[in-house]
């Protein structure tokens, strides 16, 4: 499997070969003395083997085809597997890792596993891993460059940042609510999203990570204890916001029924084997939604309102769950939907039955309003006297006319306001908000508009594409405040170089793009030096410090035809620029026809 710099994530799942040794005996010796015809293709891009507890042996062949040396993380996507061993990765250390090993033993610390690759140049390296576990057999490999890991990391701890700050604004208001209101079923709400938020936490390994990175037995028997937890009071909420104690009494022993196999379940998840409490814990959990569903169903169909949206919660928790168990047992491909469909459907059945309930009150205080109603109105149609009402017709007939008009001119003043902040609007859309130049949607429509005119008057145009250098260090070293006042810095020096019919916009991150007309390519590479003696020469303040600044640029300049292209233009700059960079940095380069990836 080569290793290209440049891939964002790669699934080396279909690359791999699996040999299976139910007894879990065998070392790597015996292992790597196996001949090829023991070994069998895995062809599934998640490595996902079901429930059996048998030991998984994977062959994956890496090869680094660059010149240079990489770095590359082997991430596992499940952070329940029991037991995981790595041979390859770093001369003759094992990594060892897995819920029922100490947390302290990983060689990164990470709620995931994670297995660092270093090749070297044109390395081709055998990798061999062993995975055993009780629960689902499902590796859910992917690589990354280290670089690409960060990024990723990086946004899958804001969405879980989301998704847990979701869950506990939830907890708060709907436990607030109980204890103004003493109403248990916001109590039975309020454990439930509690223990959801407490299952999602095992599930994810932010739990083992955390809370008890070295209680080994506690992580195993918690996952199913915290699922069978959050059914117990799933089901308590249900019987209660649904009113089942209203209706036939099948409900109410249906729903004994379920809360004792709740209680069995917690109770298999304390002392029985985990292999036991985890299908127990799954059939008790598609149980209880489809009965749920049904019983939401049957309550619609008799008028209870509130049951609409309980049906369409408990939808998003039987399909979330569905996903959930199927990609366990390798029916379908582990991915990131099926990774995280549990907390879309629960985050989405959590917020339906807030609603749900919110309605619920509401259909109370709508019942509560019509009575009143209904006694002042008859209450106002004794006292209601003709004398009144003819008086109360003059008033709103002489009042009639001035309220028209006060009207007429807020409703005027109004829109006036109101034109005046689109048009703030229309040209806050136009900049950047960090350093007031042109945004890429305005160096879009500038370019096309310049390019345009100079294939009129066939006058040469030009085009620089700026990049400060080193910005990550700056941002590493000073932080990103000090990025941000460096940004603005360099576009304000090089603002006050540009003519008055030059455009200068910020193209993204620390990269800046210049339109010039009229402009020959001796005086846009001029221009260019200009603007990059004038930046290192006068360095950025900040807070006491003086941050240095360079940059490289690249330069395209031309008499267009009617084939040259604004993305053309965009894209020769931008090959003159990697030039400039790959040469030293701070320094100009200008295209040149014989560009190599020009076609």
């Amino acid at each position: 499997m080569p290793l290209w710099p440049g891939e964002q994530r790669l699934l080396p799942g279909p690359y791999m070969q699996v040999w299976e040794d139910p007894e879990g005996l065998a070392d790597i010796q015996q292992v790597r003395q196996l001949p090829g015809s023991a070994w069998q293709p895995v062809a599934r891009r998640d490595a996902s083997f079901g429930y059996n507890g048998h030991a998984y042996w994977l062959r994956l062949q890496v090869h680094n085809p660059t010149a240079q040396p990489q770095d590359w993380i082997l991430l596992i996507g499940n952070p329940l597997l029991d037991h995981l061993d790595a041979y390859g990765l770093d001369g003759e250390r094992v990594y060892q890792a897995g819920d029922q090993r100490p947390f302290g033993a990983r060689w990164i610390e990470h709620r995931q596993l994670l297995l660092p690759l270093r090749l070297a140049p044109g390395e081709q390296r055998e990798l061999l891993l062993r995975m055993q576990t009780e629960g689902s057999a499902n590796l859910s490999a992917s690589l990354m460059t280290a670089a690409t890991f960060n990024l990723h990391e990086q946004r899958m701890l804001l969405l879980q940042g989301l998704f847990f700050g979701a869950l506990l604004v939830m907890l708060i208001y709907n436990l607030s609510i109980f204890i103004i209101t003493r109403d248990r079923n916001y109590l039975w709400y309020s454990l439930f999203v509690a223990s959801f938020t407490l299952y999602q936490f095992i599930q994810l390994g932010f739990a083992f990570q955390w809370l008890w990175p070295e209680a080994l037995w506690w992580q195993q028997l918690s996952f199913p204890f915290s699922s069978a937890l959050a059914t117990l009071f799933g089901i308590l909420f249900t019987y209660g916001v649904l009113d089942l104690k209203a209706g036939p009494p099948l409900y109410t022993h249906l729903t004994r029924c379920l809360l004792a196999a709740s209680l069995l379940v917690i109770a298999l998840a304390l002392l029985a084997p985990y292999s036991l409490a985890l299908i127990g814990s799954f059939a008790l959990l598609v149980a209880c939604a489809l009965l749920a569903f049904v019983f939401t169903l049957l309550r619609w169909r008799q008028g209870y309102r509130p049951a609409k949206l309980f049906a369409l919660g408990w939808s998003m928790l039987i399909i979330a769950s569905l996903f959930s168990i199927l990609s366990g047992t390798g029916v379908i491909a582990n991915s990131q939907l099926t990774l995280h469909a549990q907390q879309i459907g629960g985050l989405l059945e959590l917020v339906i039955f807030s609603i749900a309930l919110g309605s619920r009150i509401r259909q109370a205080q709508q019942a509560q309003q019509l009575a009143q109603a209904r006694l002042l109105a008859n209450e106002q149609q004794l006292r209601l006297e003709q004398a009144k009402s003819l008086q109360l017709q003059r008033e709103i007939s002489e009042g009639l006319e001035t309220r028209v008009q006060e009207r007429t001119a807020s409703l005027q003043q109004a829109l006036r306001e109101l034109s005046s902040a689109n048009q703030r609007l229309a040209e806050l859309s136009r900049h950047d908000s960090l350093t007031g130049l042109f945004n890429r949607q305005v160096l879009n429509e500038e370019l096309e508009r310049v390019l345009a005119q100079a294939r009129r008057s066939r006058q040469p145009m030009a085009i620089l594409m700026l990049d400060l250098d080193f910005f990550k260090k700056v941002n590493d070293d000073h932080g990103h405040l000090a990025g941000d006042a460096c940004l603005q810095h360099a576009a304000r020096r090089m603002q006050q170089r540009m003519r008055s019919n030059d455009l200068l916009a910020r193209f993204g991150g620390e990269e800046f793009a210049a339109v010039l007309s009229d402009t020959h390519l001796d005086g846009a590479r001029d221009l260019a030096e200009q603007l990059r003696l004038d930046l290192q020469q006068n360095p950025c303040h900040y807070q006491q410090q003086v941050i240095p600044l360079s940059l490289s640029i690249g330069v395209c300049a031309l008499v267009p035809d009617k084939h040259t292209d604004r993305e053309q233009l965009l894209r020769q700059a931008d090959q003159a620029l990697y030039q400039a960079k790959a040469g030293g940095r701070n320094q100009v380069r200008c295209y040149e026809a014989s560009t190599p990836g020009e076609a």
